[in-house]
């Protein structure tokens, strides 16, 4: 009797660990899925932010990337010296940006993420939009070529058009503006 007693107890024991273990578990997910539910929510707010803030990262990290790799080359041009007058790292005093190839690696992952940001913002804009391209009839090759040819030419007659206007009157504002 008494070992079928230790037994239930230690089965009882080992379902009991198994409930608070699944209870922890359900409570865990529970918490991912309200997280995972509020980041695919759209906020427009937030992504009109996050597109404000990752254009100028974005373009500022491309510039510190272009002044890495021209200290990395020893080139003295002009990106180089454009980035050493406005964004000259190197001498911040920073152990991270004392080497040409840690400024490259840190502004590269800078770029990734600015411009995974950028997509991320404008992403929900593009989703209705994937769902309407269902809805497109495609055209035939023979009317594409079509269009595209008469599109060609058009554009071919209005260059020689505004060709020839320029020819006819360039003498005409040489002499009103003396050139």
């Amino acid at each position: 009797m008494e070992v079928k007693d230790v037994e239930t107890k230690e089965v009882e024991s080992q379902d009991v660990e198994k409930k608070t273990k699944k209870e922890k578990e359900e409570k865990k997910e529970g918490v991912m899925t309200r997280v995972m539910t509020f980041i695919k929510e759209e906020h427009k707010f937030e992504n009109w932010i996050l597109f404000a803030i990752s254009i100028p990262l974005l373009v500022i990290s491309i510039y510190i990337l272009l002044a890495g790799i021209g200290n990395a080359m020893g080139d003295n041009e002009s990106v180089n010296m454009f980035a050493d007058t406005y964004f000259d790292v190197s001498v911040a005093g920073w152990g991270i940006f004392n080497q040409p190839w840690k400024v490259i690696l840190i502004s590269s992952i800078i770029v990734a993420i600015a411009a995974g940001s950028l997509i991320y913002s404008v992403w929900p804009v593009f989703v209705p939009s994937f769902k309407e391209l269902k809805f497109v009839t495609w055209t035939d090759k023979k009317t594409l070529f079509a269009n595209s040819l008469t599109v060609v030419c058009f554009i071919v007659f209005l260059t020689v058009l505004f060709y020839l206007f320029n020819l006819a009157l360039a003498p005409l504002f040489n002499l009103m503006f003396g050139a």
